[in-house]
């Protein structure tokens, strides 16, 4: 019901911890719309099936939607954090897959900022691989940061990824502007299910307050017909 950014969720569905999906510790909002949970308990499975591993879920919304702490969106069932794939730094490079207990930002070469990772551009590409391909749901936005963006497409174009996912890939990554620049996990947004006509896409446009200027008196002061104007 509504926007990402004001709205609530009804007959919402709660994702449960599985083989496929682990959950970041400490968070606990875990409900969505069917598609959204549907959509995660899908590409969970799948990554669990390429590389043995599970996909780490942040929050979604909360069981009835409307605001909730340290976001301004995930307010209508169609918002998920999933975290990134991350391998340990050794002295000889990037060492085996490693299960993220925390949110951690990585710059523009891959490496987390505190040096003990490096971002799995691999399998995280392999995961984007299984959202944007999905034959069920369609996503509206996916953010991250711009340079982790490149990392990404660039990976894809080397590894033979099709014209066509790259275009989808291409309009779905973005850094999202005035709020933080998604290096440290990927936000996806799945679009307004079918049927759900109450349903909007996008985020609703903050309103701006304009005062009009206070006009300036002739006189030093203000005539008794000035002051009874502005009354």
């Amino acid at each position: 019901m509504g926007w990402a950014n004001s709205g609530t969720l009804e007959h919402g569905r709660s994702l449960t911890e599985g083989e496929g999906v682990r959950f970041m510790p400490g968070r606990s909002l875990h409900w969505g719309t069917d598609e959204l949970v549907s959509l995660l308990e899908r590409v969970g499975a799948a990554m669990r099936r390429r590389f043995g591993a599970r996909i780490t879920v942040g929050d979604l919304s909360a069981e009835h939607g409307g605001p909730v702490i340290r976001h301004r969106s995930h307010q209508s069932g169609r918002d998920a954090d999933v975290g990134f794939f991350a391998r340990l730094v050794t002295p000889r490079g990037a060492g085996a897959p490693t299960d993220l207990n925390d949110y951690v930002s990585f710059d523009a070469n891959g490496r987390s900022l505190d040096g003990r990772y490096v971002f799995d551009t691999a399998r995280n590409w392999s995961l984007l691989e299984e959202i944007l391909t999905d034959r069920r749901v369609e996503v509206e936005r996916i953010f991250i940061s711009a340079p982790l963006r490149q990392r990404l497409l660039t990976f894809g174009r080397e590894h033979g990824a099709s014209s066509s996912l790259l275009e989808r890939a291409a309009l779905t990554l973005l850094q999202p502007r005035g709020v933080s620049p998604h290096d440290n996990h990927f936000h996806v947004r799945i679009g307004c299910p079918t049927g759900d006509h109450e349903c909007r896409e996008g985020v609703r446009a903050r309103r701006v307050i304009r005062r009009r200027p206070v006009r300036p008196t002739a006189g030093r002061h203000a005539s008794q017909h000035d002051l009874a104007r502005r009354r």
